[in-house]
């Protein structure tokens, strides 16, 4: 028969194991469905909140089990270390949470991730009464922000972004859903008849084309951007249902307008390397 630490151990191992891995597999798979997860960087994070909350817990428990203990005291010491392990796992899902992908906002010809705490909240007041009133929970939604007719309104929102960094995509109340009949998408896009054959970009297209049964010249490829990289979203041609998601490679070339920064910001790492990388991905 196994020692008294031993059995309480293993118990309470595999009990944080189906908690922890339960909780991992709802934020890969609803809150960060893939490949956005890789895009946004978020496997690292939950690496480290698995490993530290599946071991720190039985750990505790190994050192804490001795047979000498009443049962009382021994109660007690697990009840802390259950409690501190539900704090800490309670933590990393409410942080992960408040930074998970809401939308993939399409602008200017390329979609962009739009995280649920980069949504100012007097911006989502605004958009009261439309279905982007509140951050999905059910995972990301794809939308179009558009633009208003009014070219004072549109010359404030670039002003926005250039002072603030207050984008039209952290704005909800420009929002349409996906696909918007009047979209542009199709004209910015590149066709995935123009990617070079062979080329990494070419056979991820190709497998996701085959796994839908849709045609290659009936597909469009945009480019994403992520937190940590970027990707490229691929769109039957069509309708402009979204077919699938390439991460880290991006079309050789697209008709994108660089978004708005401040003068004292400076883009993004990953959209250089993307960029630096471009000839050789396609």
């Amino acid at each position: 028969m196994l020692p008294f630490r031993i059995r309480l151990f293993a118990s309470h191992l595999a009990i944080s194991a189906a908690i922890i891995f339960s909780c991992v597999a709802f934020v890969v798979f609803v809150w960060y469905p893939p490949p956005l997860a890789s895009l946004e960087g978020v496997y690292s994070i939950l690496f480290v909140m698995a490993g530290v909350d599946v071991c720190a817990g039985p750990l505790c428990t190994l050192i804490a089990a001795s047979p000498g203990k009443s049962r009382t005291e021994l109660k007690r010491d697990l009840s802390v270390i259950g409690a501190l392990q539900i704090v800490a796992l309670c933590y990393a899902l409410y942080t992960t949470g408040m930074a998970r992908p809401a939308y993939i906002v399409y602008s200017l010809g390329q979609f962009e991730v739009e995280h649920a705490n980069e949504l100012p909240r007097d911006e989502l007041e605004k958009a009261a009464g439309t279905a982007f009133a509140k951050p999905p929970l059910s995972g990301p939604e794809f939308a179009e922000a558009r633009y208003p007719d009014d070219p004072q309104e549109a010359a404030r929102i670039v002003n926005s972004a250039i002072t603030t960094g207050v984008d039209i995509k952290d704005m909800p109340r420009y929002f349409q859903a996906w696909p918007y009949q009047a979209t542009d998408a199709r004209e910015k896009a590149v066709a995935a008849t123009a990617l070079p054959e062979g080329k990494p970009l070419a056979l991820a297209v190709a497998r996701i084309l085959e796994q839908k049964s849709v045609a290659r010249s009936d597909a469009i490829l945009l480019p994403i951007d992520g937190k940590i990289d970027r990707g490229t979203v691929v769109l039957r041609k069509s309708d402009l249902v979204v077919l699938g998601i390439v991460p880290f490679l991006t079309p050789p070339t697209a008709n994108v307008t660089a978004p708005a920064r401040r003068p004292d910001e400076k883009a993004p790492a990953a959209q250089k390397n993307s960029l630096l990388r471009l000839d050789d991905q396609a």
